[in-house]
Order: C-alpha cells, then sequence, then structure tokens
C-alpha cells in the first residue's frame, strides 16, 4: 500500500512537472545579448515587430494579427534570407534610450521596413537610437494569450488521513501496516 501510495504522488508531480514544462514553452526564439544582461524575445523593424519561430526558422509579424513570413529564412548567425537572396542580418543594437534590443538591420546597416502583404523587407534611413519605447517582450503582441500565461502554481501535497490507532494519531499508510503486521502476527499465533 505504501508503494502504491508513493507511486501515485510520484506519477502525479511528473504529471504536474510537464504540464507546468508545456505551459511556459514559447513558439518563438529568446535572444540573449553576449555585451550586456539583455534578454529579448522580439525582432523590431520600422513598421513592426516581429519574432523568429524556433520550429522553422521563419519570421513572423506579431503586430497586430500574427502573420508568418513564407518566404523570410534565418539562419544560426541570425543572417535573413527573403525569397532566398540576402536581407539583412538580426542582431542587438543600442536603442534612442540607451538599452540593448533585437533589430532587423539592413545588408547597409539600417533598420528594416516589412511591407504586412508581402513580407518584403526594405531599407529604411533609420538607426536603431532613432527609435525609443522599444518592445523587447513578444508576450503583449502574440495573438494567443495561453502561450505566455503563467504555469499554475504546483497543488500542494495531500494532506495525509490519520486515523486513531490505540489512542494515537497515526496517518493512514502507518496506521494501516500497523494494523496488517499485528493481523499478521494474530494471523501467525493460531496455526
Amino acid at each position: 500500500m505504501f508503494n502504491t501510495t508513493r507511486f501515485a504522488a510520484f506519477v502525479a508531480l511528473i504529471s504536474a512537472t510537464s504540464a507546468a514544462a508545456q505551459t511556459a514553452v514559447k513558439p518563438w526564439q529568446l535572444f540573449l545579448d553576449s555585451s550586456s544582461s539583455s534578454a529579448c524575445d522580439v525582432i523590431n523593424a520600422d513598421n513592426a515587430q516581429i519574432v523568429l519561430l524556433t520550429s522553422t526558422g521563419q519570421l513572423s509579424i506579431v503586430t497586430g494579427t500574427d502573420v508568418t513570413l513564407q518566404y523570410t529564412l534565418v539562419d544560426a548567425d541570425g543572417f535573413v534570407t527573403f525569397e532566398g537572396q540576402p536581407a539583412g542580418a538580426i542582431g542587438f543594437a543600442t536603442d534612442g534610450d540607451g538599452l540593448r534590443t533585437v533589430w532587423w538591420m539592413s545588408l547597409t546597416g539600417t533598420v528594416v521596413n516589412v511591407n504586412g502583404f508581402t513580407g518584403e523587407p526594405t531599407q529604411t534611413n533609420k538607426s536603431p537610437s532613432d527609435f525609443v519605447d522599444v518592445a523587447c517582450d513578444a508576450c503583449p503582441f502574440w495573438d494567443d494569450p495561453t502561450i505566455c500565461a503563467p504555469a499554475p502554481p504546483p497543488e500542494p501535497p495531500p494532506t495525509p488521513v490519520t486515523v486513531n490507532l490505540c489512542g494515537t494519531s497515526v496517518q493512514l499508510p502507518i496506521g494501516l501496516t500497523a494494523a496488517g503486521l499485528v493481523a499478521l502476527s494474530f494471523a501467525r499465533r493460531r496455526r
């Protein structure tokens, strides 16, 4: 009985841990800046906030309705291609507030403007320092709010049931074990 109880508690713990882990997984990439403590998951452009989808390596506009840019691809080094042609790079830069944020920069080093219908990037004459109040967290933009919902707190362990055994309160598994041992000793004496 005691092993069954421990096994059930173990399964409940694993299930709760798995559910919490599933809630915390976001479908986009988190970027960590090597020269500061910044950690951002929004890629900023002149006219949009974007995320990098981890499953496909594609960019998705999250400003307004989420739209995946089908013809974009970002490699492991942050270089972006559009329809197979080089279209800039993703990386950290200092914005107008002096904070390190993530940007899609054109091949000439300026901030990219993204066509909301085709996804085609074009260069601008703007730099990241021209922008203030820049986004860093994708959660306020993502259409599905359950992705960013905090994991529910783990349920407290069940309160053990106590029984009165010979004038002493004991937990149920211990009480059942003791009662079983007493019954076993009487069964052995009768032989």
